[in-house]
Order: C-alpha cells, then structure tokens, then sequence
C-alpha cells in the first residue's frame, strides 16, 4: 500500500491541521498517535492504515518528524497567492461586512473561554483579515467583496492555505482579539453615525424639494 503524506509544515493545509490539533494534544500511545495522524493526513480509515507494513510505518514515522517543530508564528509576507487567487493580510475594521462583525465577535467572546475557537474557524477569521487583491499598471488593488465571494474565500483557504500562512495570522489574532472588538466596535459606530448623517441631509433635501414634505 502506498502512502504520501506532508513532509514539512508547509504542506499541511489549515482543514489539515483543524483535524490535526486534537491528536496531537491528545494523551495516545505512539503507535496510536501515528495511526491518526495518518488517517487525517490521507484520508484513509484507520483500518486501512493499520494494515501497512513495519518497514513503512518506520519510514513513515521518521517523515512525519516535522510534527514535532515549532510552528512560525511570523508572516513572512503580507501578500500571498492560495489556490490561483491573491490575498493581501491587512486589518481594517471599515471593510467589515456586517455579518463578518457578528462573526468576529462570536469567535473572540469563544476564544476567551477556549483557545480552540480560534484554531477551529482559522479560515473564517482569515477571510476577516486577508482581502483578495489583483495586481493593475498602478499597483495592486483590493477586489471588492460580497458574501459569495467571502464563502469562496473561507473554502479555498480551509482547502488550500499553508498551516505556515495561516497560523501566524491566527496568533495575531488570538493575542490582539481585545484591541480588535474595540476597532470592530468603533468602525461599526463610525459606519452608523454617517449612514444617520446621510439620511438626515436626504431628509432635509426632501423638505426643502419642490415635492418635499409638507
């Protein structure tokens, strides 16, 4: 039976490492440890896993030494291609979609109580923070998003994203959460104050019409 499995951390996607984290905090005998790490890693039963040769589960072990090393927790760039499309990782409360703020929100009040929250919704937390960009003669611009595309965006970063790119972002994140609901907070206060001012001058507008208000 052949088996390919992720050689560095580089190859393991963030839909990996979601699966991942609980065995590898896990209390398993060795063996056991390794039989679900590669059942995540393939995809296999572990059935099926069980049933490879000692000279492969030697070989297999020792590939698998990467897990054991210290993840970055540093971005190395702030713009990144995933899956054909790229993103640049920029935090701006003001591009917020409202149902990204809801979102924010509902995963920093989680995290306070357990820090798996972040990890679990890594891809989502990641569409929050990492806008997609095109490159144009005048430099690279962001593409402007709706919730169709942000859907798209979590999908392809559970799929495709490095755990290399997207853990760094999540432990700024998790270590920023508090300095984040307050500019989340403020932007959405800023973006309704000016929406209220907007619609008082339309009013006034109206009042002061030919068909105003009477």
């Amino acid at each position: 039976m052949e088996i390919t499995i992720p050689t560095k951390w580089s190859d393991v996607t963030i839909g990996n490492y979601i699966n991942l984290r609980p065995v590898l905090n896990s209390d398993l005998q060795p063996i056991e440890r390794v039989v679900n790490i590669l059942a995540v890693l393939t995809g296999q039963k572990r059935d099926v896993i069980k049933n490879i040769s000692l000279d492969q589960f030697k070989s297999i072990k020792k590939k698998m030494s990467f897990l054991e090393t210290e993840l970055p927790n540093k971005l190395k760039d702030k713009r990144f291609k995933i899956g054909g499309q790229w993103y640049e990782f920029k935090v701006d409360a003001r591009k917020l979609l409202f149902g990204e703020y809801i979102n924010s929100m509902e995963i920093i009040q989680n995290a306070k109580d357990d820090q798996e929250a972040i990890f679990n919704n890594l891809h989502h937390i990641l569409t929050t923070i990492c806008r997609p960009v095109k490159k144009t003669i005048f430099g690279w611009k962001h593409i402007k998003v709706d919730g169709e595309i942000l859907r798209k965006t979590a999908d392809n970063f559970l799929n495709n994203m490095p755990i290399t790119i997207a853990y760094p972002i999540g432990v700024f994140f998790y270590s920023h959460s508090e300095d984040l609901t307050k500019a989340i907070k403020t932007s959405l206060m800023d973006q309704a104050k000016k929406m209220t001012r907007e619609a008082k001058k339309e009013l006034d507008l109206l009042r002061d019409g030919d068909g105003g208000v009477h």
